[in-house]
């Protein structure tokens, strides 16, 4: 396996090295706590699956993209959350509600900084086009994980235009 070295601004090319599965665009309906269905934007937002374009309409593949890449420390959060309010259970302190506006808006800024003057593009959903983010990640070698405990990373890709 491959090592890759993040740049200091989150920045891993990906050109060529996609795991493109369509069954990603299906992990929004599974269900979860208070949710039966899975996500209650699917189908409803344009940037959701089914209504979001498959990757190979959004860019060019054989152009050149990348992962922007933002992490969040969720074990601090929860350490933070626990000793404010020490009756609350684990999953209220993981409960994404809390962090994960602002994890998001980083991505996005970061995104967009990235592409600032260059003729490029970006999503913060690439599973939604039916991009494998985790199995790109590690098989770049990045240590990301379905249901992190302690390190969430948010990622982006960037193509070009």
């Amino acid at each position: 396996m491959m090592v890759i070295t993040v740049l200091s601004n989150g920045v891993v090319e990906v050109t060529n090295k996609l795991i493109i599965d369509y069954r990603a665009r299906d992990w929004c309906k599974l269900p979860y706590p208070l949710h039966p269905k899975g996500c209650p934007n699917f189908n409803h937002k344009p940037t959701c699956p089914p209504r979001a374009c498959f990757i190979e309409n959004w860019c060019n593949l054989s152009k050149r993209t990348w992962f922007v890449i933002v992490s969040f420390d969720l074990q601090s959060h929860i350490n933070k959350m626990l000793s404010k309010y020490p009756d609350w259970t684990d999953r209220q302190t993981r409960c994404v509600l809390y962090w994960q506006p602002k994890v998001n808006k980083q991505l996005e800024n970061e995104a967009k900084l990235f592409c600032a003057f260059k003729p490029l593009k970006y999503t913060t959903c690439p599973e939604a086009m039916g991009v494998n983010v985790i199995k790109t990640a590690k098989q770049l070698g990045l240590s990301i994980t379905p249901r992190p405990k302690d390190m969430v990373y948010k990622i982006a890709l960037v193509a070009e235009i």
